[in-house]
């Protein structure tokens, strides 16, 4: 047996994950527009992806993958720290998913006046579906003076990956 054979499966299976990672992101197919706070900071989802895994044994139990471009706009003359591990991706029965995104811990400071852009990733079974709304909550993840900037969660409805 040559040593070509046995690297297929380990070549074929990281192009799977590389390009299962690289699913390109589109705009929502229905958005409600972004959120704005009484700070004059905005809160908005600019693209996603999402994909949904049926189980033929387990009816309704299908895991879902959304993965959501968020861009936050301070229009405010102070900074402030976006918190991306306290926003929740709000599911219709009434779950309040947290993210799975690496390093979503590590604030980001977003200067008076900029913008920043940046994804979250939410995955679970049987409580989401790709072509039903969903409403992004930022939860307290946005902050001035590290008091919690108030905002309406932000709905939209998400297109399904192939």
């Amino acid at each position: 047996m040559s040593n070509t054979s046995v690297f297929h499966p380990v070549i074929a299976a990281g192009c799977f994950l590389v390009a299962g990672g690289c699913v390109a992101m589109k705009p929502p197919a229905r958005n409600a527009g972004p959120a704005l706070s009484d700070k004059n900071i905005q809160v908005a989802v600019v693209r996603q992806s999402c994909s949904q895994t049926q189980e033929p044994d387990e009816y309704g139990w299908d895991l879902v993958d959304e993965a959501i471009e968020i861009d936050v706009r301070n229009g405010s003359t102070e900074p402030i720290t976006v918190h991306r591990d306290r926003f929740r991706l709000l599911t219709p029965d009434g779950y309040a998913l947290r993210t799975i995104t690496w390093r979503s811990a590590d604030p980001l400071l977003v200067a008076g006046g900029a913008s920043q852009t940046f994804e979250l990733r939410f995955m679970t079974r049987g409580s989401l579906e790709c072509g039903k709304e969903m409403r992004l909550d930022p939860d307290a993840g946005v902050t001035l003076r590290e008091a919690p900037v108030a905002f309406q969660p932000v709905a939209f409805v998400p297109r399904r990956s192939l």
